[in-house]
Protein backbone atom coordinates (compact mmCIF):
# COMPACT_ATOMS: atom_id res chain seq x y z
CA UNK A 1 0.00 0.00 0.00
CA UNK A 2 1.47 3.73 -0.82
CA UNK A 3 2.59 5.61 1.75
CA UNK A 4 -0.22 8.30 1.42
CA UNK A 5 -2.86 5.68 1.28
CA UNK A 6 -1.24 3.45 4.44
CA UNK A 7 -1.46 6.97 6.20
CA UNK A 8 -4.74 7.59 5.61
CA UNK A 9 -5.99 4.25 6.32
CA UNK A 10 -4.66 4.50 9.68
CA UNK A 11 -6.48 7.70 10.32
CA UNK A 12 -9.93 6.44 9.12
CA UNK A 13 -9.51 8.70 5.87
CA UNK A 14 -10.82 7.92 2.60
CA UNK A 15 -7.82 8.57 0.09
CA UNK A 16 -8.31 8.30 -3.93
CA UNK A 17 -6.69 5.39 -5.60
CA UNK A 18 -5.70 6.75 -9.21
CA UNK A 19 -3.65 4.01 -11.71
CA UNK A 20 0.05 4.91 -11.33
CA UNK A 21 2.65 3.67 -13.71
CA UNK A 22 5.15 1.79 -11.92
CA UNK A 23 7.77 3.52 -12.53
CA UNK A 24 6.28 6.60 -11.20
CA UNK A 25 4.68 4.47 -7.86
CA UNK A 26 8.59 3.73 -7.29
CA UNK A 27 9.91 7.08 -7.30
CA UNK A 28 7.32 8.44 -5.30
CA UNK A 29 8.11 5.85 -2.34
CA UNK A 30 11.89 5.38 -2.54
CA UNK A 31 11.66 9.49 -2.49
CA UNK A 32 9.91 9.88 0.51
CA UNK A 33 12.98 9.58 2.89
CA UNK A 34 14.35 13.29 2.02
CA UNK A 35 10.84 14.87 2.65
CA UNK A 36 10.15 13.31 5.97
CA UNK A 37 13.58 15.20 6.90
CA UNK A 38 11.33 18.39 6.68
CA UNK A 39 8.72 17.10 9.38
CA UNK A 40 11.14 18.39 12.05
CA UNK A 41 11.78 21.87 10.41
CA UNK A 42 7.67 22.19 10.09
CA UNK A 43 7.25 21.19 13.86
CA UNK A 44 9.92 23.27 14.96
CA UNK A 45 8.27 26.62 13.32
CA UNK A 46 5.04 25.10 14.13
CA UNK A 47 3.59 25.38 10.89
CA UNK A 48 0.39 23.10 11.50
CA UNK A 49 -0.80 24.96 14.53
CA UNK A 50 0.00 28.01 12.47
CA UNK A 51 -2.20 26.73 9.28
CA UNK A 52 -5.09 25.55 11.26
CA UNK A 53 -5.36 28.88 13.46
CA UNK A 54 -5.06 30.85 10.16
CA UNK A 55 -8.35 29.16 8.93
CA UNK A 56 -8.20 29.79 5.55
CA UNK A 57 -5.47 29.43 2.22
CA UNK A 58 -1.96 31.01 3.17
CA UNK A 59 1.17 32.07 1.54
CA UNK A 60 4.72 31.10 2.65
CA UNK A 61 4.99 35.22 3.55
CA UNK A 62 2.21 35.19 5.55
CA UNK A 63 3.00 31.61 7.49
CA UNK A 64 6.67 33.05 7.94
CA UNK A 65 5.30 36.52 9.10
CA UNK A 66 3.18 34.85 12.19
CA UNK A 67 6.19 32.28 12.63
CA UNK A 68 8.31 34.92 13.36
CA UNK A 69 5.58 36.96 15.37
CA UNK A 70 5.26 34.23 17.37
CA UNK A 71 9.25 33.66 17.87
CA UNK A 72 9.17 37.69 18.88
CA UNK A 73 7.47 37.62 21.64
CA UNK A 74 8.59 34.80 23.27
CA UNK A 75 11.85 37.17 23.94
CA UNK A 76 14.10 34.11 23.12
CA UNK A 77 17.52 34.70 20.57
CA UNK A 78 15.81 31.91 18.44
CA UNK A 79 16.24 31.96 14.64
CA UNK A 80 13.53 33.04 12.46
CA UNK A 81 11.88 31.53 9.59
CA UNK A 82 12.71 32.40 6.15
CA UNK A 83 10.08 32.53 3.52
CA UNK A 84 12.16 30.23 1.30
CA UNK A 85 12.53 28.00 3.65
CA UNK A 86 8.91 27.63 4.88
CA UNK A 87 7.80 27.83 0.86
CA UNK A 88 10.02 24.77 0.40
CA UNK A 89 8.61 23.02 3.79
CA UNK A 90 5.04 23.67 2.87
CA UNK A 91 5.54 22.51 0.17
CA UNK A 92 7.18 19.28 0.78
CA UNK A 93 4.38 18.99 3.29
CA UNK A 94 1.44 19.32 0.75
CA UNK A 95 3.57 16.07 -0.99
CA UNK A 96 3.55 14.07 2.05
CA UNK A 97 -0.28 14.90 1.87
CA UNK A 98 -0.21 16.42 5.56
CA UNK A 99 -1.21 19.63 4.29
CA UNK A 100 -3.21 20.93 1.14
CA UNK A 101 -1.77 23.22 -1.66
CA UNK A 102 -4.23 24.80 -2.98
CA UNK A 103 -2.19 27.20 -5.46
CA UNK A 104 1.28 27.51 -6.79
CA UNK A 105 2.12 29.25 -3.30
CA UNK A 106 -0.87 29.11 -1.17
CA UNK A 107 -1.42 26.38 1.32
CA UNK A 108 -4.26 25.58 3.91
CA UNK A 109 -4.57 22.59 6.62
CA UNK A 110 -6.61 19.51 5.53
CA UNK A 111 -7.69 16.90 7.79
CA UNK A 112 -4.79 15.24 8.32
CA UNK A 113 -3.54 18.87 9.55
CA UNK A 114 -6.57 19.39 11.99
CA UNK A 115 -5.95 16.36 13.67
CA UNK A 116 -1.98 16.86 14.24
CA UNK A 117 -3.44 20.32 15.91
CA UNK A 118 -6.13 18.29 17.78
CA UNK A 119 -3.86 15.24 18.96
CA UNK A 120 -0.47 16.83 19.73
CA UNK A 121 0.88 13.49 20.81
CA UNK A 122 0.95 12.86 16.76
CA UNK A 123 3.25 15.79 16.03
CA UNK A 124 5.54 14.72 19.13
CA UNK A 125 5.78 11.01 17.39
CA UNK A 126 6.43 12.62 13.91
CA UNK A 127 9.29 14.21 15.11
CA UNK A 128 10.89 10.90 16.70
CA UNK A 129 10.10 8.84 13.96
CA UNK A 130 11.69 11.41 11.39
CA UNK A 131 14.77 11.94 13.71
CA UNK A 132 16.25 8.93 15.14
CA UNK A 133 13.75 6.93 12.62
CA UNK A 134 15.67 8.24 9.79
CA UNK A 135 18.85 8.23 11.24
CA UNK A 136 18.24 4.49 11.80
CA UNK A 137 17.24 4.12 8.44
CA UNK A 138 20.15 5.68 6.79
CA UNK A 139 22.76 3.51 8.51
CA UNK A 140 20.99 -0.04 8.54
CA UNK A 141 22.59 -1.31 5.53
CA UNK A 142 26.19 0.36 6.09
CA UNK A 143 25.85 -1.54 8.97
CA UNK A 144 24.88 -4.92 7.73
CA UNK A 145 27.73 -4.38 5.30
CA UNK A 146 30.33 -4.07 7.56
CA UNK A 147 29.08 -6.34 10.21
CA UNK A 148 28.39 -9.39 7.71
CA UNK A 149 25.15 -8.99 7.57
CA UNK A 150 24.58 -10.07 10.89
CA UNK A 151 21.07 -9.65 12.01
CA UNK A 152 19.13 -9.40 14.09
CA UNK A 153 20.10 -6.68 15.97
CA UNK A 154 21.05 -6.29 19.73
CA UNK A 155 18.55 -3.71 21.45
CA UNK A 156 21.38 -1.15 21.61
CA UNK A 157 23.92 -2.15 18.62
CA UNK A 158 21.59 -1.78 15.87
CA UNK A 159 21.55 0.90 12.95
CA UNK A 160 21.54 4.15 14.60
CA UNK A 161 24.12 3.20 17.41
CA UNK A 162 26.09 2.59 14.49
CA UNK A 163 25.94 5.89 12.73
CA UNK A 164 26.74 7.09 16.50
CA UNK A 165 29.93 5.26 16.32
CA UNK A 166 31.13 6.27 12.90
CA UNK A 167 30.57 9.58 13.61
CA UNK A 168 32.77 9.09 16.72
CA UNK A 169 30.29 10.08 19.35
CA UNK A 170 31.29 7.11 21.71
CA UNK A 171 29.30 7.72 24.58
CA UNK A 172 26.27 7.36 22.41
CA UNK A 173 27.43 4.27 20.38
CA UNK A 174 26.79 1.62 23.10
CA UNK A 175 23.59 2.62 24.65
CA UNK A 176 19.94 1.99 23.86
CA UNK A 177 17.97 4.24 21.78
CA UNK A 178 15.80 5.54 25.03
CA UNK A 179 19.11 7.04 26.52
CA UNK A 180 20.48 8.97 23.49
CA UNK A 181 17.09 10.48 23.69
CA UNK A 182 17.23 10.95 27.25
CA UNK A 183 20.71 12.35 27.00
CA UNK A 184 19.61 15.03 24.07
CA UNK A 185 16.61 16.05 25.93
CA UNK A 186 14.13 14.68 23.77
CA UNK A 187 12.77 11.84 25.84
CA UNK A 188 9.67 14.50 27.34
CA UNK A 189 8.75 14.42 23.63
CA UNK A 190 8.35 10.59 23.39
CA UNK A 191 6.63 10.79 26.58
CA UNK A 192 4.10 13.31 25.50
CA UNK A 193 3.99 11.30 22.41
CA UNK A 194 3.23 7.95 24.32
CA UNK A 195 0.40 9.26 26.09
CA UNK A 196 -2.02 9.92 22.75
CA UNK A 197 0.33 8.11 20.30
CA UNK A 198 -1.03 9.53 16.88
CA UNK A 199 -4.46 8.16 17.22
CA UNK A 200 -6.62 6.78 19.70
CA UNK A 201 -9.25 4.13 19.30
CA UNK A 202 -11.05 4.67 22.53
CA UNK A 203 -10.39 3.91 26.31
CA UNK A 204 -8.73 1.07 26.96
CA UNK A 205 -11.43 -0.02 28.40
CA UNK A 206 -13.81 0.41 25.48
CA UNK A 207 -11.03 -1.37 23.32
CA UNK A 208 -10.99 -4.47 24.99
CA UNK A 209 -14.38 -5.19 25.84
CA UNK A 210 -14.98 -4.33 21.69
CA UNK A 211 -12.91 -7.07 20.97
CA UNK A 212 -14.91 -9.75 23.08
CA UNK A 213 -12.33 -9.50 26.26
CA UNK A 214 -13.75 -9.98 29.49
CA UNK A 215 -12.04 -7.31 31.17
CA UNK A 216 -14.12 -7.31 34.67
CA UNK A 217 -13.27 -11.04 34.77
CA UNK A 218 -9.50 -10.23 34.52
CA UNK A 219 -10.09 -7.81 37.23
CA UNK A 220 -11.82 -8.87 39.03
CA UNK A 221 -9.33 -11.38 40.42
CA UNK A 222 -8.45 -12.17 44.41
CA UNK A 223 -4.86 -10.33 44.76
CA UNK A 224 -3.18 -9.65 48.13
CA UNK A 225 -2.77 -6.45 50.08
CA UNK A 226 0.78 -6.14 48.91
CA UNK A 227 0.40 -7.21 45.32
CA UNK A 228 -2.34 -5.37 42.47
CA UNK A 229 -4.91 -5.48 40.12
CA UNK A 230 -3.00 -4.71 37.36
CA UNK A 231 0.46 -3.96 36.71
CA UNK A 232 1.07 -1.40 33.62
CA UNK A 233 4.80 -2.06 33.21
CA UNK A 234 6.47 0.78 30.91
CA UNK A 235 3.33 2.37 31.95
CA UNK A 236 4.53 6.33 31.08
CA UNK A 237 2.40 8.79 32.11
CA UNK A 238 -0.30 6.19 33.70
CA UNK A 239 -2.94 7.07 30.93
CA UNK A 240 -3.88 3.49 30.55
CA UNK A 241 -4.52 2.77 34.48
CA UNK A 242 -5.87 6.41 34.55
CA UNK A 243 -8.87 4.92 31.97
CA UNK A 244 -9.09 1.66 34.47
CA UNK A 245 -8.94 3.85 37.35
CA UNK A 246 -12.02 5.62 35.65
CA UNK A 247 -14.28 2.51 35.00
CA UNK A 248 -13.47 0.76 38.25
CA UNK A 249 -12.93 3.66 40.75
CA UNK A 250 -12.65 0.56 43.76
CA UNK A 251 -9.36 -0.51 42.29
CA UNK A 252 -7.57 2.65 42.53
CA UNK A 253 -5.58 1.43 46.02
CA UNK A 254 -4.49 -1.31 43.65
CA UNK A 255 -3.00 0.04 40.56
CA UNK A 256 0.40 0.34 39.51
CA UNK A 257 3.14 2.02 36.93
CA UNK A 258 5.87 0.42 36.92
CA UNK A 259 8.50 2.81 35.20
CA UNK A 260 12.78 3.71 35.30
CA UNK A 261 12.03 7.08 33.02
CA UNK A 262 13.88 9.61 35.47
CA UNK A 263 11.57 11.94 33.58
CA UNK A 264 8.30 10.75 35.00
CA UNK A 265 8.39 11.83 38.90
CA UNK A 266 4.83 11.12 40.12
CA UNK A 267 0.94 10.14 38.27
CA UNK A 268 -1.70 11.05 40.07
CA UNK A 269 -4.49 8.51 40.70
CA UNK A 270 -2.18 5.61 40.57
CA UNK A 271 0.81 4.37 42.33
CA UNK A 272 4.18 4.46 41.01
CA UNK A 273 7.07 1.98 41.08
CA UNK A 274 10.47 2.56 39.67
CA UNK A 275 11.52 -0.90 37.83
CA UNK A 276 13.46 -1.38 34.89
CA UNK A 277 13.11 -4.77 32.99
CA UNK A 278 16.36 -4.90 32.47
CA UNK A 279 18.27 -5.11 34.82
CA UNK A 280 16.25 -6.19 37.72
CA UNK A 281 16.17 -10.07 38.28
CA UNK A 282 12.78 -10.18 39.27
CA UNK A 283 8.95 -8.68 38.91
CA UNK A 284 8.74 -7.29 42.13
CA UNK A 285 4.83 -7.41 42.23
CA UNK A 286 3.92 -11.09 42.70
CA UNK A 287 -0.36 -12.57 42.01
CA UNK A 288 -1.23 -9.32 40.34
CA UNK A 289 -4.49 -10.31 38.59
CA UNK A 290 -3.53 -8.54 35.49
CA UNK A 291 0.11 -7.27 33.97
CA UNK A 292 -0.03 -4.62 31.12
CA UNK A 293 2.69 -4.39 28.27
CA UNK A 294 1.57 -1.76 25.80
CA UNK A 295 3.82 -1.52 23.33
CA UNK A 296 6.65 -2.89 25.10
CA UNK A 297 7.61 -5.95 23.70
CA UNK A 298 7.47 -4.38 20.03
CA UNK A 299 10.61 -2.69 21.29
CA UNK A 300 12.51 -5.65 22.12
CA UNK A 301 14.56 -8.09 20.08
CA UNK A 302 13.12 -11.67 20.73
CA UNK A 303 15.41 -12.96 23.67
CA UNK A 304 14.44 -9.70 25.88
CA UNK A 305 10.80 -10.09 25.07
CA UNK A 306 11.71 -13.97 26.47
CA UNK A 307 13.34 -12.32 28.98
CA UNK A 308 11.14 -9.80 30.12
CA UNK A 309 7.90 -12.36 30.02
CA UNK A 310 9.84 -15.45 32.30
CA UNK A 311 10.33 -12.67 34.77
CA UNK A 312 6.31 -12.09 34.82
CA UNK A 313 5.52 -15.17 34.93
CA UNK A 314 7.61 -15.99 37.46
CA UNK A 315 6.25 -13.68 39.27
CA UNK A 316 2.31 -14.84 38.10
CA UNK A 317 -0.40 -16.38 40.43
CA UNK A 318 -2.37 -19.16 38.81
CA UNK A 319 -5.18 -16.82 37.95
CA UNK A 320 -2.90 -13.66 36.79
CA UNK A 321 -2.95 -12.64 33.23
CA UNK A 322 -0.49 -10.36 31.19
CA UNK A 323 -2.38 -8.57 28.17
CA UNK A 324 -0.41 -7.75 25.12
CA UNK A 325 -1.56 -4.65 23.35
CA UNK A 326 0.34 -4.27 20.30
CA UNK A 327 0.18 -3.53 16.44
CA UNK A 328 -0.55 -6.68 14.29
CA UNK A 329 2.42 -7.52 12.28
CA UNK A 330 0.20 -7.17 8.97
CA UNK A 331 0.14 -5.12 5.81
CA UNK A 332 -0.49 -1.76 7.64
CA UNK A 333 2.00 -1.77 9.84
CA UNK A 334 5.58 -2.99 7.59
CA UNK A 335 7.15 0.59 8.31
CA UNK A 336 6.09 0.26 11.40
CA UNK A 337 7.92 -3.28 11.82
CA UNK A 338 10.83 -1.63 9.81
CA UNK A 339 11.33 0.81 12.64
CA UNK A 340 10.92 -0.81 15.25
CA UNK A 341 13.91 -3.09 14.07
CA UNK A 342 16.38 -0.14 13.23
CA UNK A 343 15.25 1.86 16.10
CA UNK A 344 15.37 -1.16 18.90
CA UNK A 345 16.06 -4.11 17.27
CA UNK A 346 12.37 -5.43 18.08
CA UNK A 347 9.58 -6.30 15.43
CA UNK A 348 5.69 -6.17 15.50
CA UNK A 349 4.56 -9.87 15.76
CA UNK A 350 2.46 -12.27 14.42
CA UNK A 351 0.14 -15.13 15.95
CA UNK A 352 2.91 -17.50 15.28
CA UNK A 353 5.39 -15.49 17.09
CA UNK A 354 3.51 -14.39 20.13
CA UNK A 355 2.96 -18.40 21.02
CA UNK A 356 6.50 -19.35 20.13
CA UNK A 357 7.37 -16.40 22.59
CA UNK A 358 4.87 -17.98 25.14
CA UNK A 359 5.85 -21.31 25.15
CA UNK A 360 9.26 -20.16 25.77
CA UNK A 361 7.88 -18.37 29.10
CA UNK A 362 5.58 -21.24 30.04
CA UNK A 363 2.67 -19.25 28.91
CA UNK A 364 0.02 -20.11 26.34
CA UNK A 365 -2.26 -17.74 24.67
CA UNK A 366 -5.55 -17.65 25.75
CA UNK A 367 -6.91 -14.71 23.83
CA UNK A 368 -6.22 -12.56 20.43
CA UNK A 369 -7.82 -10.25 18.48
CA UNK A 370 -6.18 -9.04 15.50
CA UNK A 371 -6.71 -6.28 13.98
CA UNK A 372 -6.01 -4.28 10.20
CA UNK A 373 -5.29 -1.14 11.32
CA UNK A 374 -5.33 -0.18 15.29
CA UNK A 375 -4.20 -2.11 18.56
CA UNK A 376 -4.45 -5.95 18.63
CA UNK A 377 -4.99 -7.63 22.05
CA UNK A 378 -3.20 -10.98 23.39
CA UNK A 379 -3.82 -12.58 26.64
CA UNK A 380 -1.34 -14.86 28.05
CA UNK A 381 -1.78 -17.31 31.04
CA UNK A 382 0.73 -19.46 33.24
CA UNK A 383 0.43 -23.05 31.67
CA UNK A 384 -1.92 -25.70 34.21
CA UNK A 385 0.74 -28.41 34.46
CA UNK A 386 -2.37 -30.46 36.25
CA UNK A 387 -4.45 -29.93 33.22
Amino acid sequence: MPFLARLASLLGLSSPAPVTPPGAALAATVTVPASLGFVPVAIHFDLFNILVAHGGPATPDEVSATCNAHIKARGRDEPELSTKLASDTLYIMSGLGLIERVAEDSFTANAITKHMVAMPSAQHGALHFTTEGLMAGAFLMKKLQDTGFAYPFADSDGPLQYAYRLMGQSELADQHTYSIMEKQGRMDSFNQFMVGKFLKFGTFPERVKSMGYDLDGALNGDFAEDSAAMVDIGGGRGELLLEIKAVYPHLAGGLIVQEFNAGINDVPGVRLMKWNYKESAEQPVRGACVYSLQHILHNLPDLDAVSLLQKISRAMGPGSRVLIIEYAKNMTYTSLHASMIALYGGRERSATEWRQLASLTGLEVTFENYVRAGESLVEMRKIDRNS
